[in-house]
């Protein structure tokens, strides 16, 4: 299998405002044609600070960044302009413009001033929001779109720029649950066939996991750089969430809130049922696990109604039909 092209290489890079006091210590690491690459770390790390560095628009203090073999600082405007596009993470609101003729500003980095737009840039612009799943959405005001719409605009305006690497800040952060997972999906997509680089800082851990290809993961110690599927098994992401209240449950996949359980029960029962059931009852800080002094025992029942029946030593202390209802009377329970 050949080796996929890097697209930008970031060689002993120190990042910050003062030399004396960088971000994090120096590092270096490469992105390739063909992955989605999320950038990720706490608030203030320096997330937006490495990708304006990676589009030219900041000096490290120390090291190069490479774009396409060039130092992104050194490229002139339209050099960088055809080298890599980027979406900034504030969505363009520009009343009385369509969205196909936002789109078309894309292409203007491949044009001369004098010169119009062609039929074929025309058709790039069609094919690009064609890609996004907005080609219906070409005449309509941009401010007048949902957010999510507008975001794939700007996506769309990006592809039209026709560059091999796409940068994007935080381009999920305005949106609904189902258009961010669905945004993120629509990235994955068109880095893997499109052989592109795309590059994109995001709080959404759990939507990086399930749909990048490489994690960029900022800490104070430094950055981490590997497959999702590493860094769980590296306990990176419990590097990333020290001294905070959320833990990552390297079984399952998922963040939660860390509780400490302040009481124990059995729990029988299997499938689905029991599994929300044992979530439910660490909600409200019930253990389920190591219970052999417990008492009290919850029994999921899925004959042919699903309901919980709760014993202590044996003998019937309620029945709920619903978790609801069994969360109330546990609680009340003494």
């Amino acid at each position: 299998m050949e080796h996929r092209r890097v697209s930008i290489s970031v060689r002993d890079v120190e990042l910050g405002y003062s030399p004396s006091n960088p971000l994090l210590p120096k590092f270096s690491v490469d992105a390739h044609l063909g992955e989605l690459i999320a950038l990720v770390g706490r608030n203030g790390i320096g997330k937006s600070t490495l990708l304006r560095s990676i589009i030219g628009l900041q000096q490290p203090l120390s090291g190069d960044i490479l774009v396409e073999g060039k130092k992104s600082t050194a490229l002139v405007r339209k050099q960088r302009a055809r080298a890599l596009s980027f979406v900034p993470a504030e969505p363009v609101r520009v009343a009385n413009l369509f969205v196909r003729d936002f789109v078309a500003v894309g292409r203007f980095p491949h044009l001369s001033w004098s010169r119009a737009l062609s039929p074929h840039d025309w058709e790039m612009v069609d094919y690009a929001l064609t890609l996004v799943g907005i080609d219906h959405l070409a005449h309509r005001d941009i401010t007048t779109v949902s957010d999510g719409e507008r975001q794939r605009a700007m996506i769309a305006f990006a592809l039209a720029q026709d560059t091999r690497i796409i940068v994007l800040d935080e381009p999920t952060a305005f949106l609904d649950l189902p258009n961010k997972f669905e945004m993120v999906r629509l990235l994955s997509h068109l880095a893997h066939t499109k052989g592109k680089t795309i590059v994109y800082s995001t709080h959404d851990l759990q939507g990086a996991i399930h749909e990048s290809d490489i994690i960029w993961m900022m800490l104070q110690s430094g950055l981490v750089a590997g497959a999702p599927e590493d860094l769980a098994l590296s306990n990176s992401f419990q590097d990333l969430l020290s001294d905070t209240q959320v833990v990552f449950d390297a079984e399952s996949g998922l963040f939660r809130n860390y509780r400490q359980p302040s009481k124990s029960i059995v729990l029988e029962g299997n499938g689905n049922v029991r599994l929300w059931t044992a979530r439910m009852l660490e909600r409200i800080g019930f253990c389920t696990e190591n219970v052999e002094q417990a008492n009290l025992k919850v029994t999921c029942i899925t004959d042919d109604i699903t309901c919980w029946m709760v014993t202590e030593s044996e003998n019937l202390v309620f029945k709920s039909n619903s978790l609801r209802d069994l969360a109330d009377k546990l609680r009340r329970f003494e």
